[in-house]
């Protein structure tokens, strides 16, 4: 572990926290800069390998999972500690429910549930990327479905 500012190893945990089940939060700080921050740890299954639409099959990635996610929510009232629960929820869920192999779309449908009750529009955005939406008309359809103008926050975001 190195600092992020300055790259120093010299390191000190001034607080661990555990996470739910599989997870340890821990505050630490550099002994050459000073500087202050947050570390989680989680075990990482290196077994699971994701089943893609076309039959190709990749290792599991939570940096992927991330990035898509993080994609989704741009510029959304959504904060980090929400971020982490979702896909630590999403990822219990997953493991719980399949050993080696994992359909592509089930992650995705995983995500998308608990993104709709977090925030419409993010779950949009996310959906857009990862469902069949053959055409306008069936987007349009799905915003009408989810109530944007209610759940999703006040026009003009």
């Amino acid at each position: 572990m190195r600092c992020p500012k300055c790259s120093s190893e010299e390191l000190k945990v001034l607080e661990t926290r555990a996470d739910k089940v599989a997870s340890t939060r821990r505050r630490r700080e550099c002994l050459q800069c000073n500087h202050r921050f947050s570390t989680i740890e989680e075990v990482l299954r290196e077994d699971l390998a994701v089943v893609k639409r076309d039959g190709r099959r990749e290792s599991f990635d939570r940096t992927k999972l991330a990035m898509g996610l993080r994609r989704a929510i741009s510029k959304r009232p959504i904060d980090a500690e929400q971020i982490n629960a979702l896909l630590s929820d999403t990822l219990r869920r997953i493991e719980n429910e399949f050993d080696h192999e994992v359909p592509s779309r089930a992650i995705a449908d995983a995500i998308m549930q608990r993104l709709r009750k977090v925030d419409a529009i993010a779950w949009l955005r996310y959906a857009s990327f990862y469902q069949d939406f053959h055409g306008l008309s069936r987007f349009a359809e799905e915003v009408i479905n989810l109530g944007v103008g209610d759940t999703g926050g006040e026009d003009g975001d």
